[in-house]
This record gives structure tokens, sequence and C-alpha cells, in this order.
């Protein structure tokens, strides 16, 4: 299972890697215009902070121009992974790149066959919108069950990262039903991470017990 942060906070960023499961970074066009910071510079601090791939998306609306876009972004750092939308052209992209030994994130994934095209284009990533489908009353769970079974049953190489993750126990499902990645934003990894109160608890009586010890002759316990 591999765990991204979808944010652009360095400091969250930072967090995250010191705790030593961070895998990468997942960026979007809102995400960086947020940061209020030039695409390069922050694309040079969040290489810096962690060892992982950071995916970046193409904005152009042709397969053309997403080519160029995604072999630029590529040519900037071998460690960016080219985010592209499931549509009719970013299908033509995602095909190019792939054949250049570029890889690519599918994004904007909202049912089982946008996966299964991305996939057979050559995409390294497929990441569908869990919250936003599941917010559409559709089943979301089943939909990327569906998902990771086209993946297996025809053995592509391309990984399912769950993505648009609202709540830990949204991610707690994702994990469960064997999906490959999941990105969390800000919150919920805050959330993800947060103190369990028996784990808590079991500290503190730990903690109480241990003042009735004898003393130590040298560790520092």
């Amino acid at each position: 299972m591999e765990i991204w942060l979808d944010t652009a906070n360095l400091e969250t960023i930072k967090r995250a890697q010191q705790m030593g499961f961070l895998y990468g970074v997942t960026t979007n066009p809102t995400v960086v215009a947020k940061s209020n910071e030039v695409l390069e510079d922050l694309l040079e601090k969040i290489l810096a902070l962690q060892g992982g791939p950071v995916t970046v998306q193409v904005i152009a609306t042709e397969a053309s121009g997403m080519i160029a876009q995604g072999k630029a972004l590529y040519a900037f750092s071998p460690r960016i992974v080219v985010k592209v939308p499931v549509t009719a052209e970013g299908l033509n992209a995602i095909h190019a790149l792939n054949k250049e030994n570029i890889p690519t994130m599918a994004t904007a994934v909202f049912e089982s066959s946008q996966a299964l095209l991305a996939a057979s284009a050559g995409a390294h990533y497929v990441a569908p919108y869990f919250s936003r489908i599941c917010e559409a009353d559709i089943d979301g769970i089943q939909v990327l069950k569906t998902m990771l079974h086209l993946l297996r049953q025809y053995k592509f190489n391309a990984k399912l990262i769950a993505a648009s993750l609202r709540t830990p126990e949204q991610v707690r499902e994702c994990c469960e039903m064997g999906a490959h990645a999941v990105t969390l934003n800000e919150k919920v990894f805050a959330d993800f991470i947060q103190d369990h109160p028996l784990t808590t608890q079991s500290v503190q009586r730990f903690a109480k017990d241990w003042e009735t010890a004898k003393k130590r002759k040298s560790l520092p316990l």
C-alpha cells in the first residue's frame, strides 16, 4: 500500500516524510494555485523534501499540448509523474507519453470503463475520485472494486490510487478493498494519524506504573 499526500503544504510533507511512510506527493492545478508559489520553485522544494514521485497535471486540452507539457515536466525531473485527465484527447496523450517511457497518472476517473481505457493506453496509475463518485449516489466501493478486478483480470501494470478522500473511514475502506495506493489531503492526513484514545490511555497507564519501578543504573528510562 502506497500512501501519498495530496498537498503542496511543505510542512505537512515534511512531517509525513519524518514518519517514514510517505511514498509520494500528488498535486493538481488547484493545489498549486493555492500555494501561491511559482510552479518550478514549488516542485524543487517538494522534490527536495522527499525522495518519492511527484505528480503534476497538464492543463492543455488537446493531445498535442498535453504531450508537449508532459515531456517538459519529465525533463524537469524524472521523478515527476504526469497527470492526464481521462478524456479522448487525454487517452491519446497517455499512450504517446507511455511510448516515450514517461510515467502517467490517469486522473478525473469516475467509472470502470475509464479505468480500463486508461490502463489499456498505458497509464501507470489510475486515480478515481472516490468521494465524488459516492456523492453522485453511486456505490463508490463497488466501482473501485470493479476497477481493481479489471486491472487484475487483464494483468495491467497500472495501479489504482484512490483520490478525493474526505474521511479516515474512506481511507480505511480503500485499504481494505485492496487499492494499491491512496492520496490524502491535509485534513484527512491529520485525522488519519490522530492518536487512538485507547493507545493514549495505555501510554498513560504505563507511565503511571513506571513511577513505581526501581531506579535504573544507567539507561535513560
